[in-house]
């Protein structure tokens, strides 16, 4: 005993030293650093790829949109804020650099169309900007300011300039304006998720200490599991740190997660012990505790660690860091969990009252609890129960054929946010923000003149115009003059005339940012724009422009010219292309963990059949609560993807104590009936518990004004709960069936002792 003490003392020491470097790097990891659901995917990812591209070409789309009640094309007071978002101090760096790329205004943008030179009336000049930078009203207007990189990493500093500058130059409060854009998006998500933390992490914490109190009823046996949880928790931040990383809003359910985790396996641990001391028996019950334990325990870590690797194949990035960092915390808590609780209870062992003596081992018919009396009902009626559920998967099944995925900005923020309401009053007085860049190449191969090019850009525009989802676009057209034909010229000459006039507003198309020049070849930018808040097919939308862009060209030209090329990029397009790697990410992180985590079942169960048995119960909640989704025709976000694999990872927790119970009384020689009971009666009520606080501990995180960290927390509770269902009924009747005669080693009679 002596040298299990030396062990535990000198991991005791290990741990001690190294406490100071794992609250520095957990303190660190928890600066959230900037995010937005465009850094959801690099640059490996085809569509950032091709959006990357753009913003090179165009310059940065990392924008805010600005408006407000008086911000009209008659205010003056915009003008002092535009010069003071140019100049001011606050908005460049120590060398003076300018954190804008561009800050664009509505009413200079008025002013330099209905300027003399651009010979357009005052209705040529609203039909091109009205929807875009003229509202309904024909006198709201926006301001567009465009970050740099430089600007994007101290977009929550600048914001507050921009704020400030409206106070001071517009008499604006913070309250009064309304702001929009992927800026605005980021940020909002990075103090949303900052929130949360501030919010719910201790309520979170104090929750689990207080059930796993109620659950063991013992004041110094609930510190220690909650002690261990809060270690692990923080090794895993420090974890995070030291590979340099830090908390995005999406990795902030992982401490909490793995919080839980560790008390839900603590408690096993637990209750093992407590149940050898009630044992006269037993002379170590810590020991025993552990021998138990220790099997169970590391084949539930490595089942979750499998589901919550399985998210490592996703194409999301924050979805591959939550499956990584999480199952690296997951082994971590479970080797302090078999090597600290037993040692601590060897150290300072713990003693309870024992209960009135039974004999554990046989299945006396007096003793009627609710064990007993759930047996005796799963035993006549597990034929049905089975049924059941085999019919309820089926129908849940279909239901997740129905699921489709969102991170549109609604799928992130309540109803009541700030966020939702700006987005709201600027497509009601401005126009529609969410825009789809399309891009026409004309190589020198096209043969064509800058005005037939520009001819081309005026076709599609005309055609975007047709679709039902496009509300208003702008092109290298917006910024063109008007040229009347003189009575008496010929066309020949007036078209080489009109040729040579527009070549030279070329400066001022490329100044406006939809005109660019690269190796002898003219980009042309047209932006379409539609709604960020209406219910808007996405893929429909992009199969209509993509068809109205081919149909311009064709009608045009019958057959497009050689050296004309066209793509589709920007905000949505991507966006589209992040809701389908979603979908994909769901079903394969699924089937991955699903197919590895069914082996493994079969190696533990030491059968084909037993092994796929024992999963029924894991499959059981994911199938149930997709199943639900996909029927209430509820959206799938990045909050919900994430519960699927972890949800099968921590089913199989329950799963495998249960089935190490019944399986070492079955092997024994006792019937599945005995088996079921004795498995009820040792881990039954600790599988209960661990949901619980499991449950109830993430579900304070439910709260959240970030709908995927609250959609992750409601659905972690719902899946826990069918979790147990499915490891206290469904499970035990498929061993009360015929079926249970797969998990006997060797052919027993039905009432052997």
């Amino acid at each position: 005993m002596s040298i299990h003490r030396k062990r535990f003392w000198l991991l005791v020491i290990y741990l001690l030293v190294l406490l100071p470097f794992i609250g520095y790097g957990a303190a660190q990891a928890l600066q959230t650093k900037v995010n937005s659901p465009l850094d959801w995917v690099d640059g490996s990812f085809p569509a950032r790829a091709d959006y990357d591209q753009f913003r090179e070409q165009f310059g940065n789309s990392d924008t805010v949109i600005i408006s407000w009640q008086n911000c009209t094309l008659d205010n003056p007071d915009l003008d002092e804020l535009v010069t003071a978002l140019r100049t001011a101090p606050v908005f460049k760096d120590d060398s003076g650099q300018w954190y804008f790329e561009r800050v664009i205004s509505g009413r200079e943008l008025y002013r330099s169309l209905s300027s003399p030179a651009m010979r357009l009336n005052e209705r040529e000049v609203h039909d091109r900007l009205d929807g875009t930078f003229i509202g309904e009203d024909e006198k709201t207007t926006c301001i567009i300011v465009s970050f740099t990189p430089a600007g994007l990493l101290k977009r929550k500093e600048l914001v507050g300039n921009i704020q400030s500058a409206l106070e001071t130059h517009c008499n604006v409060t913070k309250d009064e304006c309304f702001l929009a854009g992927p800026i605005i998006d980021g940020l909002e998500i990075d103090l949303a998720s900052k929130d949360s933390m501030d919010r719910f992490v201790l309520p979170s914490t104090l929750m689990v200490l207080l059930i796993c109190w109620i659950c063991l009823r013992s004041l110094r046996a609930a510190l220690l599991v909650f002690g261990l949880s809060l270690l692990a928790q923080g090794i895993t931040l420090a974890l995070i740190h030291y590979s340099g990383e830090s908390i995005t809003a999406l990795l902030i359910v992982m401490p909490p997660l793995i919080q839980v985790l560790a008390v839900a396996g603590g408690i096993h641990l637990v209750n093992y012990y407590f149940d050898a001391v009630k044992d006269p028996h037993i002379s170590n019950p810590a020991a025993y505790a552990f021998q138990v334990g220790w099997l169970p325990c590391l084949l539930s870590a490595g089942t979750t660690a499998i589901g919550l690797a399985s998210l490592l194949v996703s194409g999301l990035t924050p979805i591959r860091l939550f499956g990584g960092y999480a199952a690296c915390g997951v082994l971590v808590t479970t080797g302090l969990l078999l090597s600290l609780i037993p040692g601590v209870f060897t150290v300072w062992p713990l003693k309870r009252p024992a209960p009135p003596s039974a004999d554990t081992e046989t299945l006396p018919q007096d003793r009627h609890d609710l064990w007993y009396f759930l047996t005796v009902i799963l035993n006549r009626n597990h034929t049905v129960i089975a049924s059941l559920a085999l019919m309820a998967m089926i129908a849940a099944g279909y239901g997740i054929s129905r699921i489709n995925a969102s991170v549109r900005i609604e799928t992130l923020f309540s109803q009541d946010s700030k966020i939702l309401h700006d987005y709201d009053w600027l497509e009601d007085h401005v126009g529609s923000l969410v825009p789809i860049e399309v891009i026409l190449t004309c190589s020198p191969e096209a043969d064509l003149t800058f005005r037939e090019q520009l001819l081309m850009v005026w076709h599609i525009e005309r055609s975007l115009r047709k679709t039902d989802t496009v509300n208003r676009t702008i092109s290298t057209m917006t910024f063109a003059p008007r040229f009347p034909r003189p009575e008496h010229m010929s066309d020949e000459l007036f078209q080489y005339q009109l040729n040579e006039a527009l070549t030279g507003f070329k400066p001022q198309f490329i100044n406006a940012g939809y005109l660019k020049e690269i190796d002898g070849k003219q980009l042309y930018r047209i932006t379409a724009y539609v709604s960020a808040l209406n219910d808007v097919d996405y893929n429909a939308c992009l199969d209509q422009i993509g068809t109205h862009v081919d149909s311009a060209l064709k009608n045009k030209y019958e057959t497009i010219p050689a050296g004309i090329t066209t793509q589709q990029t920007g905000i949505m397009p991507l966006v589209h292309e992040i809701q389908r790697q979603l979908m994909q990410d769901l079903f394969k992180s699924f089937l991955f963990a699903f197919l590895i985590i069914a082996v493994v079942m079969t190696i533990v169960q030491g059968g084909l059949v037993a092994g796929l048995v024992s999963m029924v119960s894991n499959v059981f909640p994911p199938l149930m609560i997709f199943g639900l989704l996909g029927w209430l025709a509820v959206s799938v976000d990045i909050g919900s993807v994430m519960t699927a694999s972890v949800a099968l990872g921590i089913a199989v927790d329950d799963t495998l104590h249960y089935l190490t119970f019944f399986r070492r009384h079955l092997d024994a020689g006792h019937s599945p009936r005995e088996s079921v009971l004795y498995a009820y009666r040792h881990c039954g009520t600790a599988m209960i518990q661990t949901s619980l606080i499991c449950g109830l501990g993430l579900l304070v995180f439910a709260l959240s004004s970030f709908v995927p960290t609250s959609r992750f927390a409601w659905m972690m509770a719902g899946l826990l709960m069918m979790a147990l269902l499915g490891d206290l009924i469904v499970l035990p009747a498929l061993l009360l069936s015929p079926l249970g005669r797969f998990f006997a080693l060797t052919p027993k009679s039905e009432h052997a002792h």
